[in-house]
């Protein structure tokens, strides 16, 4: 799935002359993968932290920014309402796309959409 979704997508955004953003929780994102995928680490940004809201803010202001053409970040736990509503503006603000990856092992139940698409992840090591 992660081959035939989400990679075009990212090898696509990767032509644009803007960043490609992970915040990611202690992971440390797989560069050999990033090559491997063609994903131009020059253009490939990751920020490593663990707390809730710093995840969900620093999604909001690089999102808003317009420096990124997507922001990526891994947040294992459903978004309230109010998250998902300043995630969304801060999109359409900076022009970008925001994907939350998440393991597919995630005891809470979705707040949102219930057919929104979920896509495992073994980019991280």
């Amino acid at each position: 799935m992660m081959q035939m979704l989400l990679l075009p997508l990212l090898q696509q955004l990767s032509q644009q002359s803007r960043w490609q953003l992970w915040l990611t929780p202690a992971h440390k994102l797989n560069r050999a993968w990033l090559q491997q995928s063609g994903l131009p680490l020059d253009k490939s940004m990751h920020i490593a932290d663990s707390e809730r809201l710093n995840a969900v803010e620093a999604m909001i202001k690089a999102l808003r920014t317009g420096n990124y053409s997507v922001v990526l970040a891994w947040i294992p736990y459903e978004l309230d309402e109010d998250e998902r509503r300043q995630l969304e503006n801060a999109a359409a603000e900076g022009d970008a796309l925001g994907l939350i990856l998440r393991s597919s092992g995630s005891p809470e139940a979705p707040l949102g959409p219930q057919n929104a698409l979920k896509i495992q992840s073994d980019l991280f090591h």
